[in-house]
């Protein structure tokens, strides 16, 4: 077996020259865009690294490592986020089953951290595995591959949106200054496991003790069960990876932060009114409400400075906050940039970008979460004795986040009542989508009999 320096590290045995090769391109192929992806976590996380003076510092009461911002990333990428909700997935032979799985994997809560992940850092992966003990699929949310740990996907260059391995990079503490990086690669039809043993550069085989094989055959009967890490791409514009909601605001959030630190600087310099005094002394004077300033100097000569207008500086802040709304497609009543409130017109047609974004990712996504069930579908048949059909179609169904406004079912159904156009039953379901049928039909008979009507039969039409 070859031995080889990998990277300035000790000789290291049981590893090929081209494995080691490979391993050491791996790690840096990504690392441009693995910076990106750490700096869109900071910018959510309000890590700016913006600039004070002592004295602003000082009266904004901030310690040393507190940071002070007016933070735009959140509002744009949970304006999103929160607007991608999965309700169930529709199949013929399997719902049941899926259903369940979902649920015993909380998939409710990590559903949210998925999209949350997507939408921020544009790429974001699930991995798909097999719970021996729960007898069922387990689904783990990765972040994007940030320069020391995560998961990442490597496409073929012929064919940008197909996987050729995954890779799962993460540091374990295994004693008091000790930290042990591990690897896995993810093959269609294997698994290959590394580690450092805590040497921080040299790669070597890496097995469990429950399963000792090297590497780990990945396939049913011959049949490889494909890479089990499923990518989410934001913003899919047909490319390997996605595209994070923050690209275009970093830049802009920087400048909001620097209009915002030179607005209070210019405050607490320039914003009240400032008294001058030539040939004296401001010697037991007051100024307050009320009182006099006098004096029997002849040569004393007194006046005010007049405040600073700040009306500039504050109409470029609220600008570029709405120039973040606008670029983003996110309603700019979310910035809230004056005290009124917007008319259920306007603000219907702000919400108009972010529900189209919101429809395009259900989409992209939609496709992602089938291909996750898929997969585990797969690794059922491959690991339990029941079979199911891998040919039966899986449909992701979203959650209507965008319900009419009561005012506009309201207008619906009085020029629906004024061309005799729809019945009762009709016109209470219109204003009511969310109702069962049978809280409708209560409900018609409840209007009905107030009207002094007959009231029909269930399941006749009023």
């Amino acid at each position: 077996m070859a031995t080889v320096n990998l990277m300035g590290a000790p000789p290291v045995s049981g590893i090929e020259t081209v494995q080691l090769s490979y391993l050491a391109w791996l790690e840096s192929e990504e690392n441009d865009r693995a910076g990106k992806y750490a700096t869109f976590r900071d910018y959510y996380e309000g890590e700016h690294a913006t600039q004070l003076t002592k004295r602003l510092r000082k009266f904004l009461e901030l310690k040393d490592d507190q940071e002070f911002n007016l933070n735009m990333c959140p509002i744009v990428v949970d304006a999103l986020a929160e607007k991608l909700k999965v309700a169930r997935f529709e199949t013929k032979t399997n719902a049941d089953l899926l259903a369940e799985w979902w649920a015993k994997n909380r998939m409710d809560g990590m559903q949210a951290v998925v999209h949350l992940s997507a939408v921020r850092d544009g790429d974001t992966y699930l991995l798909v595995e097999w719970d021996n003990d729960g007898e069922r699929p387990r689904f783990t949310q990765e972040n994007a591959y940030n320069g020391s740990e995560g998961m990442h996907l490597v496409y073929s260059d012929e064919r940008r949106q197909i996987p050729i391995v995954a890779i799962k990079r993460w540091t374990i503490t295994s004693g008091p200054n000790v930290k042990t990086r591990r690897t896995n690669l993810y093959y269609p039809d294997h698994i290959e496991k590394y580690t450092d043993l805590g040497s921080g550069q040299a790669w070597q085989r890496y097995t469990d003790e429950a399963d000792p094989r090297w590497p780990i055959p990945w396939d049913d009967n011959g049949a490889p069960l494909g890479i089990p890490v499923i990518h989410f791409r934001n913003k899919d514009q047909g490319y390997s990876y996605g595209e994070s909601e923050l690209e275009d605001v970093v830049p802009m959030q920087n400048g909001l932060n620097k209009t915002v630190i030179d607005l209070l600087a210019a405050a607490d310099a320039s914003a009240f009114q400032i008294p001058w005094m030539t040939g004296g002394k401001p010697e037991n004077m007051i100024f307050a409400p009320g009182s006099w300033v006098w004096t029997t100097d002849k040569d004393v000569k007194v006046g005010t400075i007049t405040p600073a207008d700040l009306a500039g500086l504050i109409a470029l802040k609220d600008s570029i906050a709405a120039d973040i709304g606008k670029i983003t497609r996110t309603p700019l009543s979310f910035f809230q940039l004056t005290g009124q409130v917007a008319a259920a017109g306007t603000l219907k047609e702000q919400r108009s970008g972010i529900i189209a974004k919101a429809r395009d990712r259900q989409t992209v996504f939609g496709n992602a979460w089938e291909d996750a069930l898929s997969m585990a579908c797969r690794l059922h048949n491959a690991f339990e004795t029941g079979k199911l059909n891998l040919e039966d179609e899986i449909t992701t169904v979203w959650e209507d986040d965008e319900k009419p406004e009561p005012k506009e079912l309201a207008e619906q159904v009085e020029l629906l009542s004024r061309a005799e156009a729809a019945s009762t039953q009709t016109k209470v379901q219109i204003l009511h989508p969310d109702w069962s049928e049978e809280e409708i039909t209560a409900e018609v008979a409840l209007i009905l009999a107030e009207t002094g009507q007959a009231v029909p039969e269930i399941g006749a039409v009023a």
